[in-house]
């Protein structure tokens, strides 16, 4: 055991407590299509291993149905790790090989800076919150 294994000073020790907590609570998803076709799915929390498949999951089932674009609001992001831009990515090869539309709003740092430092930026089209419509 070597000191980083022990918990620092004045805090308690939470090693030998029940720590599985469901992941269900840290990502929620929503789903709304427009007039036109359009389908908006907006994520609120944290994109991370636990959650990323969940969100394949619905992104995949979204792509099923063939709508004119599709758009991923992320604005809810506080954070998107590597399993999350994986995500992004992989949708947006699907969504290119059924000839659908993508858009990601990002309007937070949280969001688009995994992006640039990636270098992923330049394959979405990104908007903000703002310029939804």
């Amino acid at each position: 055991m070597t000191s980083s294994d022990l918990p620092a000073e004045g805090q308690r020790d939470v090693s030998g407590e029940d720590t599985d907590a469901p992941f269900d609570d840290v990502i929620t998803l929503s789903t709304s299509t427009d007039a036109d076709g359009t389908v908006t799915v907006t994520v609120v929390g944290e994109v991370d291993t636990f959650t990323a498949p969940v969100l394949r999951s619905s992104l995949d089932n979204q792509l099923e149905s063939q709508p004119t674009e599709l758009v991923i609001d992320l604005c809810g992001v506080q954070f998107l790790g590597s399993a999350g831009l994986a995500v992004l990515v992989e949708t947006q090869k699907a969504a290119r090989a059924r000839d659908v539309g993508l858009r990601l709003v990002a309007s937070t740092r949280a969001v688009t800076r995994p992006l640039e430092v990636t270098g992923l930026i330049d394959l979405f089209t990104i908007v903000d919150g703002s310029t939804t419509s």
